[in-house]
């Protein structure tokens, strides 16, 4: 409960830094925040391009849609966002030392606004997903509306996440570079690049155990389907976030007194 009351406690603060890193990665570029908009038309036009034209990859209709590039972008939506807030979070205690100095600033909200961060890039690239799919004239169910709940259970895991990686970061600079290697390994070991039913059936019980999968066929049971997804693999999510999140709130602020020796 401390984790949940002191984000609520400095919501405030937490938007602040959210606003402020959102316009300072775009500061002094000619577009601005509209990058934010450009980068994912680009991803999905290369998506298209390469995936349905060149290699003609095709997806059953079983997983909601036959064009590929949908599919795929459908699935590296969740997934970016996740990478960002972790890769991030790395860095975002040694970037705001002279903030840890000080006794009263809580350190526990820096972790937290880069995963913010990555979420509202995500919700614009789910605006043009949206608008892609009313224009290839695929249905837009209402189970839709359930997403914020799954995005919710993205943000709880990915925080508790950020928090262990941050605070453990302090003390372990390589982290970050072992960090890369590992979302690297994860994103080719949850299916976003290929459907679920071609990894070998000895290999599925590996899926049964991963979160990251769990969330991407969310996403796609709720957008792509039409469908509510598994009942079993949202209360696995939500059981994994729940005690991710709170093990790393206990961690972070275990690490926390010995910042600013370190630093």
């Amino acid at each position: 409960m401390g984790g949940i009351l002191g984000l609520y406690r400095h919501r405030a603060l937490i938007v602040s830094f959210v606003k402020r890193d959102l316009l300072a990665r775009y500061k002094g570029s000619a577009v601005g925040l509209f990058w934010s908009v450009i980068h994912p038309l680009i991803m999905l036009a290369l998506y298209t391009f390469v995936f349905s034209t060149i290699l003609k990859v095709r997806v059953g209709i079983s997983e909601g849609t036959e064009q590929f590039a949908i599919y795929l972008f459908c699935g590296l939506l969740p997934w970016n966002a996740f990478a960002e807030g972790l890769n991030r979070s790395t860095s975002v205690i040694l970037e705001n030392s002279n903030l840890i100095k000080r006794a009263i600033f809580p350190s526990e909200i820096l972790p937290v606004y880069p995963v913010i961060a990555g979420i509202v890039n995500e919700l614009i690239g789910f605006a043009i997903l949206l608008a892609v799919l009313l224009l290839v004239g695929h249905p837009i169910a209402p189970v839709m509306l359930l997403l914020p709940a799954i995005l919710l259970l993205q943000f709880v895991m990915t925080t508790g996440l950020a928090w262990i990686i941050a605070g453990a970061t302090v003390f372990i600079r390589d982290l970050g570079q072992m960090l890369g290697v590992m979302l690297t390994l994860g994103v080719f070991l949850t299916p976003i690049f290929y459907p679920p039913s071609v990894v070998p059936r000895q290999m599925r019980a590996l899926l049964a155990v991963n979160p990251m999968y769990a969330l991407v066929e969310a996403y796609r049971s709720l957008i792509l389907k039409g469908q509510l997804p598994a009942w079993q693999s949202v209360a696995f999510l939500a059981g994994v976030g729940a005690v991710v999140f709170l093990v790393g709130y206990r961690v972070f602020t275990r690490m926390q007194p010995a910042f600013a020796d370190v630093l």
